[in-house]
């Protein structure tokens, strides 16, 4: 899918889900407020910027992006391949820490599924494969992550996997960070002074379908090496 593509099956499922039916505002105008908003702008900026062309307030802006999560949450990317990298990291919003988890494609870079938790246990992990095949109906083959006892479930479920230092980690560490860097100015305690986490499932939903199909970035070299020595043990798996 291309960036052209992913643009246009976003308002297909906007308008397939009745997100966009009552909404006095085109959806076009709605598609660039919420880009605009994934591209690191405020709330305020967003609504400053389309003033030119119609005057909308911030409550409204949130809204829209809330509301194309809740169309997303659940395409953010389209398959779920044999090999992935699965990582975790800490993130604080407001006064809570949580763990974010991120399962990635290392052929291509797309998140192809997330997950918030409070801890990081092998119950949390569990919770995560369950998740991913109710999702796609599948499991990956190979996992690659680190030394972290938590994967150790992974075995139970049939995922060969492979502890990696370096390498392809380096590459998804510097995803996830991409990410992170985005929620450094998430507007997580508006409209609503109660921080919901339902709100920052939502956030993530668009912003990963942004990140996996719209995003300009650039290429990502893998350790071809190294992603070579994994696909033939996942051949001999």
């Amino acid at each position: 899918m291309q960036k052209r593509d992913g643009v246009q099956l976003l308002k297909y499922l906007l308008k397939e889900k009745c997100i966009v039916i009552r909404e006095r505002t085109p959806v076009e105008i709605i598609l660039y407020s919420v880009f605009l908003y994934l591209c690191r702008l405020s709330l305020r900026d967003v609504a400053m910027a389309i003033r030119t062309f119609i005057k909308r307030s911030r409550t409204a802006i949130w809204k829209w992006s809330q509301k194309f999560g809740s169309v997303l949450e659940n395409k953010i990317a389209d398959k779920m391949p044999d090999i992935v990298v699965i990582d975790e990291t800490s993130l604080q919003i407001g006064d809570m820490n949580f763990w974010f988890w991120f399962v990635i494609d290392p052929e291509n870079r797309k998140v192809v599924f997330f997950m918030i938790s409070r801890s990081r246990t092998n119950i949390a992990c569990k919770n995560l494969i369950h998740k991913i095949w109710r999702m796609y109906g599948k499991l990956p083959s190979i996992a690659i992550t680190d030394g972290g006892p938590w994967y150790l479930i992974l075995k139970r479920y049939g995922i060969h996997r492979e502890i990696v230092s370096g390498g392809i980690r380096n590459y998804v560490e510097r995803v996830i960070e991409t990410i992170k860097d985005r929620t450094r100015v998430f507007d997580n305690y508006f409209p609503s002074k109660r921080w919901k986490i339902r709100h920052v499932h939502l956030w993530f939903s668009i912003y990963i379908f942004y990140y996996n199909w719209i995003r300009s970035h650039q290429s990502l070299s893998i350790h071809h090496f190294e992603y070579k020595i994994v696909t033939e043990k996942l051949k001999n798996f």
